[in-house]
């Protein structure tokens, strides 16, 4: 299902850092948030230690806190809802369109209170949400709109790169991702003011850039008054994401290139549904998953035949920490039976493609 891209050069390239004065965080993290901009068209960006803590530090400077609530899809990693309980606000989850398993915009507004503060929407596999509609109803009703994009680096809705969209993007640089820093992640944000206080908040809360050295035996000569946290990444990550950033656009292509055979292939296969996919997004294509009958069988089926298969992410509200089982999920309650997925990485030749695809039209 997954296999981790790691170019040649990056080994060469960390066993310098290695030998180098900076290991932490230092010049490398620098260079790779400013290379990371560039490529995608952004405007400020963060590095972090972890995509769970871009999608925390996105909801802490967007405000979130006790007592609010976070208008959030159940089907999606649990980091993008767990999140939410850090920050002791609560998730209030919106169902998902079946054909994109992203969130419906039509679902959201009839669940805002007065105690609503964000829409938190999850590009499922890399195809974008209807940003339109989300962001008019957040501006309708004052809310900030949070994207957890760990599937869509790369991803473009009506010609925006996402991350250039909401006020808040949080991307993922895990091990399986399209490209990655080991692990990592990536904020980004359109708010220059939003920005210096994420750039607080990812070290304890002081403005690392700023600061002036102390004088030993003296008081420091900063101020915190920001709650912080321990996100910063260091100088080995950054490195590896500095070599990972030139193939980017080889493996968005490659992933592109597999993905459309897929649809080509199986777009008329009995017991199969593809997701939508329309002309006015680009998917950055992290997974490929489809709905299809019988999914116990297929999946038996498939690793009858050595071809990894999986759900993915189960459902969030199946989990104790948030609660019972929503019933007014209809299509969530419809995927979460039919979804699944199948092998989409950088080490599959075109003879893997083919025989996935031959194994898939043998039936199940």
């Amino acid at each position: 299902m997954f296999y981790p891209f790691v170019p040649e050069t990056a080994a060469e390239k960390v066993a310098e850092i290695l030998k180098s004065k900076w290991v932490g965080q230092g010049p490398k993290v620098d260079e790779f948030e400013k290379e990371f901009a560039k490529k995608l068209g952004l405007q400020y960006v963060i590095f972090v230690n972890t995509g769970t803590s871009a999608i925390r530090l996105a909801l802490a400077t967007a405000g979130v806190g006790p007592g609010d609530e976070v208008i959030s899809p159940s089907l999606t990693c649990t980091a993008t809802n767990t999140t939410i309980l850090e920050q002791f606000a609560t998730p209030v989850f919106a169902d998902i369109e079946y054909e994109t398993i992203n969130i419906n915009s039509n679902d959201i507004e009839h669940r805002i209170t007065d105690k609503t503060k964000a829409i938190m929407c999850v590009h499922w596999a890399g195809y974008p949400c209807d940003m339109d509609e989300i962001c008019r109803i957040a501006k309708d009703h004052n809310l900030v709109v949070i994207e957890d994009a760990a599937h869509a680096i790369r991803a473009s809705y009506k010609d925006k790169p996402i991350g250039s969209i909401s006020d808040f993007t949080a991307f993922s640089l895990q091990a399986i991702k399209q490209i990655t820093t080991g692990d990592g992640g990536i904020l980004s944000l359109k708010n220059k003011k939003d920005y210096e206080s994420a750039m607080r908040r990812r070290w304890y809360g002081i403005d690392r850039a700023h600061r002036k050295p102390s004088v030993l035996g003296h008081d420091p000569t900063y101020d915190v008054w920001e709650l912080g946290y321990k996100y910063n990444p260091n100088d080995i990550a950054a490195t590896i994401g500095l070599e990972q950033l030139k193939y980017l656009d080889f493996v968005i292509n490659r992933r592109t290139e597999i993905a459309k055979r897929y649809r080509e292939e199986l777009e008329n296969v009995k017991g199969i549904s593809l997701l939508e996919n329309k002309n006015d997004r680009k998917s950055s294509h992290w997974l490929f998953t489809m709905h299809v009958d019988r999914r116990l069988k297929f999946a038996e089926m498939m690793q009858s035949k050595g071809i990894e298969v999986s759900v993915v992410h189960w459902r969030n509200d199946k989990y104790t920490i948030f609660g019972p089982l929503r019933k007014d999920l209809p299509n969530t309650d419809k995927a979460h039976e039919t979804m699944i997925s199948i092998p989409l990485n950088m080490s599959l030749t075109d003879d893997d493609v083919e025989y996935i695809i031959k194994s898939i039209k043998g039936g199940w």
